[in-house]
């Protein structure tokens, strides 16, 4: 995923600020930061699952110019988390949706065992294993099987007007150290 901080399409107010700093790409690049960081701190919110701390590791400020910046992922799947969308299985003819502690996070074949095979419960498109014996014995279902899946949108990037107020933020903070070295 790549988002891009533009100063041309700045607001009015943010707009005036940026015209008033005299180092505009340092601007750029601390603002580009600033929403790098807020990406980085989202994301780690999120939860203890591992993809949200590789995602918050991923988030880096690619390049800086004089009036943009480029702040980017490389984690697989952080677009269709920003926006949502539909998943489909690639490399599988369906998808294994954990529907278990016991499958969170793995894969089918992680859970797979000599002695405990996972199986399709005919009927049904869930995904298990047998547990017990004689007239004890029951599935353990471990995943949903499905041709695809709708993500939800789970934004964790800046908003358009989270990332202006960076940006006015920013844009004061310099100003005023700005300032200070005009008085002494």
């Amino acid at each position: 995923m790549q988002v891009t901080v533009q100063t041309p399409a700045l607001n009015q107010n943010l707009a005036k600020l940026v015209s008033m700093v005299r180092n505009k790409s340092g601007f750029v690049k601390v603002w580009a930061n600033s929403a790098a960081m807020e990406a980085r701190a989202t994301a780690r919110g999120k939860g203890g699952r591992r993809w949200w701390r590789d995602l918050a590791r991923s988030v880096q400020v690619r390049s800086t110019g004089t009036d943009s910046a480029e702040v980017s992922s490389s984690q697989r799947g952080a677009v269709i988390k920003q926006y949502g969308g539909v998943i489909r299985p690639v490399n599988a003819r369906v998808l294994t949706i954990p529907i278990d502690s016991e499958a969170e996070g793995k894969r089918a074949y992680e859970l797979e065992r000599p002695d405990r095979p996972l199986f399709r419960l005919p009927g049904t498109r869930l995904l298990g294993y047998s547990k017990g014996s004689g007239k004890k014995k029951e599935f353990k279902a471990l995943y949903v099987l499905a041709s695809k899946s709708v993500q939800r949108p789970d934004p964790w990037f800046p908003n358009d007007a989270r990332v202006l107020w960076l940006g006015e933020r920013e844009a004061m903070s310099i100003l005023q150290k700005e300032q200070q070295k005009w008085n002494t």
